[in-house]
This record gives C-alpha cells, sequence and structure tokens, in this order.
C-alpha cells in the first residue's frame, strides 16, 4: 500500500467519524422519531449551531474527497509515488482532520486557512498525475 492510499484511508475513515457525529447530533436535536421518518416536512425544532456547521463541514468533504480519492487511485495505478506526493497526500488529510474541530467549535478565519492548505495539497496531487500521465496514449486511441 502507498502511502497516498494510506492517506486516503484515513480520510475515509474521517469522512465516517464525520457521517457519526453529524447524524448524532441530528438526532440530539430533532429526537430519533423524527430522525427515523423520510423527513418530508420540516422539524419544528431548529437546528442547533453545532448541527449545521457539522453538515457544512461534512458537505464539504464530500465536495473535495471524490477528486482526492481519484487522484490517490490513478497515481496508484500509475505507479507514481514521489516524496512530493506522499507529503501532499498526509498534508490532505491532516488538513482535514485538523478542520473539523475548528469548523465545529466556529473558528472561522484559521479554519479557511486550514481549508486552502488541503486544497494546494490536493491541486499538488493533481498536477503531479497530469505530470506524470503518459499522454502519448491519446495517440493511439485514435
Amino acid at each position: 500500500m502507498t502511502v497516498e492510499l494510506l492517506a486516503a484511508l484515513i480520510v475515509i475513515a474521517l469522512g465516517i467519524v464525520q457521517v457519526i457525529l453529524q447524524a448524532g447530533e441530528f438526532r440530539r436535536v430533532h429526537g430519533v422519531p423524527y430522525a427515523n421518518t423520510a423527513q418530508d416536512t420540516p422539524s419544528s425544532v431548529p437546528d442547533s449551531p453545532l448541527l449545521g456547521r457539522l453538515t457544512r463541514a461534512l458537505r464539504n468533504l464530500h465536495e473535495t474527497l471524490p477528486f482526492f480519492l481519484g487522484v490517490v487511485i490513478i497515481l496508484a495505478l500509475m505507479d507514481h509515488s514521489t516524496a512530493t506526493t506522499r507529503i501532499a497526500a498526509l498534508v490532505f488529510a491532516g488538513a482535514r482532520i485538523v478542520y473539523l474541530p475548528l469548523y465545529a467549535i466556529g473558528i472561522p478565519y484559521l479554519r479557511g486557512l486550514v481549508w486552502m492548505v488541503s486544497f494546494v495539497a490536493l491541486i499538488t496531487l493533481v498536477v503531479s498525475a497530469i505530470g506524470a500521465a503518459d499522454w502519448s496514449v491519446l495517440g493511439s486511441a485514435f
């Protein structure tokens, strides 16, 4: 297993933790009976600030996780693991771990900086994969 794939596994585990935290807070705020419905009608109880933050943090992870998983899998299939890709994958995973409590607590500017660090790490992975790709296969595709 590459370091990049291990970082992906860490981020997947983080995602599961985020689902558990968000679902637990949802049930605490709205109650288990409401949580077990189809929720066709809005709850009579407003979301707590924590529930809103956990929901938005989870949505944010959903926005970047497919790109991260995709590029990490592509790098593994290309057998392209470098110091840069290993560091970028670990930085992405670490930043996502730090991002969750910052968002849950409601710390605005530091949270944004940590998100930017994770996004730069993601871009680094994509640029590395693009640079290592065998573009000659496009010529043989036609």
